[in-house]
This record gives structure tokens, sequence and C-alpha cells, in this order.
């Protein structure tokens, strides 16, 4: 009875065409109706959620100004109602929620810079772990092959057609220096490093490794992949540079 109660409010809040189903349980003994309390409900959770947005994707809403990114969000909300107690999780689709908006079309890297507004809210509401990979010295070779190294807690690895990241620091900065925003391939890691949000413009072959290790694969099925593709040197390049940058803190196995 609840679940249901639940389901026809929310149904009626998100979408107004469905708003009838929740009027029977909305109590009209006030001064307000069913219709006006929960244009009341609906005017508050959508400003809250807005709200949150906002917080999220800072630089997104620069892009197109208040009052489109305030009517895209809207749509946004109506369409993927909050599923989340904690607002720092949700706006999770907005990336692809913008990609496939026809009135996004002319701000062509919005999408790309909405994912990686979504990426630094990843990293930067992840708690910090301790990271193990001293002790890799103390395992012999044996042990180490079948290691499975970590990225980061709350690393995000971006494989984007814009350079957003430059757009992100000149907002970061307030900086009014112009950038000339071509496509191109732009591959990134967005990680936590101590306490601040790190994002590294990485190479293809840097990316392709980080990208074998976040899958899971042990070390040895990490180096089969890479050595397909690169020599041995550059591998260990790559390696040790993982480690030096921060991108890998971890290990297990």
């Amino acid at each position: 009875m609840l679940h249901d109660l639940q389901t026809r409010l929310m149904l009626g809040i998100y979408d107004k065409k469905y708003a009838n189903v929740a009027f029977p349980y909305i109590d009209e003994s006030g001064n307000n109706s069913a219709e006006q309390q929960l244009s009341i409900y609906r005017t508050s959770i959508f400003g809250g959620l807005k709200k949150a947005l906002v917080e999220t994707f800072p630089v997104t809403k620069q892009l197109v100004g208040d009052d489109f990114f305030n009517a895209m969000t809207g749509r946004y909300i109506a369409r993927f109602p909050c599923q989340v107690q904690d607002l720092n999780d949700y706006g999770e689709s907005l990336a692809e929620f913008i990609r496939d908006l026809k009135h996004a079309r002319s701000v062509p890297y919005l999408a790309d810079m909405a994912k990686l507004e979504w990426s630094v809210n990843l990293a930067y509401n992840t708690k910090i772990q301790q990271a193990n990979l001293d002790k890799l010295s103390s395992l012999s070779e044996q042990q180490q092959l079948n290691i499975t190294l970590h990225l980061a807690n709350g690393s995000s690895l971006l494989h984007l057609s814009y350079p957003v990241d430059k757009i992100w620091d000149i907002h970061q900065n307030n900086s009014l220096q112009e950038i000339n925003i071509q496509k191109t391939s732009l591959y990134l890691i967005i990680f936590k490093n101590d306490y601040d949000v790190v994002i590294n413009r990485v190479s293809e072959e840097q990316f392709y490794f980080l990208t074998c290790c976040n899958n899971g694969l042990s070390f040895v099925e990490v180096c089969q992949a890479m050595l397909k593709t690169c020599s041995e040197a550059t591998l260990n390049t790559i390696f040790s540079e993982s480690i030096q940058y921060g991108w890998l803190q971890n290990y297990t196995g």
C-alpha cells in the first residue's frame, strides 16, 4: 500500500500527464486543491534537483546560460526522476541526455563537458583510499605477474571529442583566455590525489593500459595485451609513470 502510494505520488510529481493518479492520495482539507498541492511539491522537488545539478555542472551551465540550463535540466529531471538519497549522486545520465538533445547541438562539446564535470564530481566525493603499491617490492616476480592493479578510488577514464579540460581550467581560474575549440581525440584520467581532483591528459597507449587495469585483468594479462601494440620499453615506461603520477594506487592478489 505504501509503495503504491509513493509510486503514484512520484509519477504525478515528475510527469504532469499523470497528475490525476496522485490526486486521490492528497488531502484536500486545507485551502489548496490537490492539483495546487501537487504543483507545490513538484516545484520544491524540481527546484532542489536543479540546484544540485547547477552545483555539479557549473561550467556546462555557463556554456549555455541560465535559461537554457534551467529548461534543459527540467526536462532531464522529468525523464530521470531522482532515485538516490545523496544529491551528489544525481546527474549521472546528463551527458548522454545532452548528446541526444536536439537543441544542444549548437554547442557540440556540451555533452563532453557534462561528462567531464560528472567525473570530477565522482572523484571529489570519493573517500581517500590508502595506497599499497609500496609493498610491491616484497612480492616475488611470479606473485607480481598475478596481481590486479587498481586505479585510484573514484577514477574515470574518458575518451572525448573536444578539449573540454582546457575550458574547465579556464573556468576554475576565472581566466578570460580564449581557446580554439576544435574536434579532436582526447584521452583523460580524472582522479583524486590526496584531497585534490586531478585531470590529466594521457596518450592512447597509456589510456589502453589503464583501461586494461580498470577492467580487472591480472598484470600478466595487461602486459600480454599491451605488447601486441607497443614495445616492452614503452610498457615499462607507462607502468612507471602510472605509479609516479598516482593513476595507479593499489593492487590485490
